[in-house]
Order: structure tokens, then C-alpha cells, then sequence
């Protein structure tokens, strides 16, 4: 009888790890772009960030990336922040590029990763800025932990007025 009750108490533990290992597939996913949203505080300094994500599903409740630049109002500095999936293989980092061009095959390195993602954040710079007012899509290829490479391309469509708008605030 404790054999069959120890059986039993494996497969409960082993099941639903072999469940939780197999990793979703992201290549050939139909995804869906979210609205570019407008978010300033009055906290200490003035900050305006303009956010958009792409999300897995129509009803646009899980978000599989998002990109956010933030615009402190007493200075020039804008930070870039991407919030990338997990199952990445962190070590690897993501790659970056504008229109199918990656603009180093240079990784970029996470800062962190969290419960909503791996974290990748930096200062822009002046041209990089320019770069993505004028590109089509931010393109983004990451190594997932099982060393399949994943491309995700993020459209930019409307992003050059929608961060105009932030520098007027």
C-alpha cells in the first residue's frame, strides 16, 4: 500500500513539471500591437514615459513585450526601457535593430528580470532617437532557453508623434 501512495505522490510532483518545462511556442504567433499610451507624474520631477506592447491575444490581456521611453521634463535624457519575455536565455541578452537591420550583432544585456519580464534599460542616445522616429519597426531577436532564436518585430507606426507630444508637456 506505501508503494502505490508513493507512486502517487510522484506522479503529482513529476506531472506538472513536465506540464511547466515545455516552453509555448512564439514563433508564427499572430500578435497584437497595442495603442501608444501617454503617462506623465508630477512626483518630484516631471516624467512622461510613452509605452506601447505587443500582447499574444486579441483581448490584449497578456503582454509578451514592451518598449517605453521616458522623458525627464528638466532634461534632455530619455531612457529606453524593454520589457522583454521570460524562458530567454538570460546570458544571451537581446538584439536590436531598426527596418530588418540589426544595428550591432552586439547583445544588450538585461538589467534584471522580474515577474513581468527581462529588463533591458539605457539612455538614448541623440541618433538612436532619430532611428526610431524614422524607422518602420524596432526589430528584436533574443535566444530562448532552449536555443531556439526568436524575432519579434515591434512596429513603429505613429511612435514619432506620439513622443512629439511628450517633448511638449
Amino acid at each position: 500500500m506505501k508503494f502505490y501512495k508513493s507512486i502517487i505522490i510522484l506522479i503529482f510532483i513529476f506531472v506538472p513539471l513536465k506540464l511547466y518545462s515545455e516552453e509555448p511556442k512564439i514563433q508564427n504567433l499572430e500578435l497584437f500591437m497595442g495603442k501608444w499610451i501617454i503617462n506623465c507624474s508630477s512626483e518630484n520631477e516631471k516624467k512622461c514615459a510613452l509605452e506601447r506592447s505587443i500582447f499574444l491575444e486579441k483581448e490584449m490581456k497578456n503582454k509578451l513585450v514592451t518598449i517605453v521611453m521616458q522623458k525627464n521634463i528638466s532634461s534632455k535624457d530619455i531612457r529606453f526601457t524593454l520589457i522583454s519575455p521570460l524562458g530567454l536565455l538570460i546570458q544571451s541578452g537581446v538584439k536590436i535593430g531598426f527596418d530588418g537591420k540589426l544595428i550591432s550583432e552586439n547583445a544588450f544585456g538585461f538589467n534584471v528580470c522580474e515577474r513581468i519580464g527581462c529588463i533591458t534599460s539605457m539612455m538614448v542616445k541623440k541618433e538612436t532617437l532619430e532611428r526610431f522616429k524614422k524607422s518602420n519597426s524596432l526589430d528584436l531577436e533574443y535566444i530562448r532557453s532552449n536555443g531556439q532564436k526568436v524575432r519579434i518585430k515591434f512596429d513603429l507606426d505613429g511612435f514619432k508623434e506620439e513622443f512629439d507630444k511628450i517633448l511638449k508637456i
